[in-house]
Formats: structure tokens, sequence, C-alpha cells
């Protein structure tokens, strides 16, 4: 049996046939809640409320499947209901999604307890790193004309082919030279 509270999040994600983005179901749920006038909000308090909506979410789509109620899709960009499908599509893909670590992590609560501000504070460093790192590749692999799915050695094999075509012994100048060895450096710690 559904509770009330899961039973109103369902009903909010099935009036989105085609899924909804976690922070539009967020701001759905803030608007339902009673305002206390505060509109700042911390770090750490949003990792909570992402959190424990994820939580919910798993716990709800785990009744669903045994229901056999339907299931839920649940990603950030997406959370869709999807009606009930076979038994036997239902337990496959339930069993599959209990080894989901992604899922193990959010329906532990010690996970929320343990997380301090500070550990959020890294996790959104690490991920602007990682996004730095990746607008700088993507830029290395613009500059090289190398697309996705690429190697090292391949993009090794252009990068000496571009040398040669600008070095400035070749005609080519000192500016584009030492672009294409920043490159090359940024795809190095990438692709290593």
């Amino acid at each position: 049996m559904i509770n009330t509270q899961k039973s109103t999040l369902l009903n909010i994600i099935k009036n989105y046939p085609e899924g909804i983005k976690e922070y539009d179901l967020l701001t759905l749920i803030q608007e339902k809640k009673p305002k206390n006038g505060l509109t700042y909000v911390d770090n750490l308090d949003l990792f909570k409320r992402h959190f424990l909506l994820f939580h919910t979410l798993y716990q709800l789509d785990e009744q669903l499947r045994t229901d056999h109620n339907g299931q839920l899709v649940i990603n950030a960009l997406n959370i869709q209901w999807l009606p009930k499908t076979s038994v036997i599509d239902s337990f496959s893909a339930f069993n599959l999604d209990k080894n989901d670590s992604v899922r193990a992590f959010y329906l532990d609560l010690k996970n929320l307890e343990d997380t301090s501000s500070e550990d959020v504070e890294n996790l959104l460093t690490s991920f602007w790193l990682k996004m730095e790192d990746d607008s700088e590749k993507v830029n290395a692999l613009t500059l090289f004309e190398l697309n996705e799915p690429c190697d090292l050695p391949i993009i090794k094999k252009r990068y000496r082919q571009l040398l040669t075509m600008h070095h400035p012994d070749k005609g080519g100048s000192i500016e584009t030279t030492q672009a294409l060895n920043k490159a090359m450096e940024i795809l190095k710690r990438c692709y290593a």
C-alpha cells in the first residue's frame, strides 16, 4: 500500500506522461508546502531535498513494482511513471535495479545522515572541475578536428600532423603551435 505522501508524489508524476525534471518536481512539491517566508537555501539543504526526493522515489518505485502497478524512471533530467508491463518484465527490471549502486545509495538513509556541508562542497567542487575539464577536452578535440570516440594513439597522430602543418619553421605561427601544445597536454590528461 502506498502512503499519502508517496501517492501525492505519484499523482504529480503521472500528470507528466513524458516525464518531469527533478528541479520541476521539487518546485511543484515546494508549492504545495506552507510558505515560511524563507527563500535562501544553502547547498547542504539542497542536497538533503534532493536526497529525500530520490529516497522516496526509489521506495515508491519498489512498491509500484511489488504491487505490479508499473515502475518509475528515476534520474535528474527525467522522472517518469511507466504503466504496468508484464509481470516478468517488472520482476526482471526490479532485480536489475536492486543491484544499482545509485539506487542503493539513495535507499540508505545513513548516506544522508553522514553527509556534511563540507562533503557537499567537495562534491560540487569536484563536479565543476570535471565540467571544466570536459569543456577543455571538447575545445582541444575541436582544435584537433577530432570527435568522440577517440583514443590517445589517434590524438597523438593528429597532433603530429597538425604540428607538421603549423610549426613556425614550416610557415605556421608560434601562437598556433602553443595552442596545439596546450591542447595536447589537456588531451593527455583526459585520455591517460
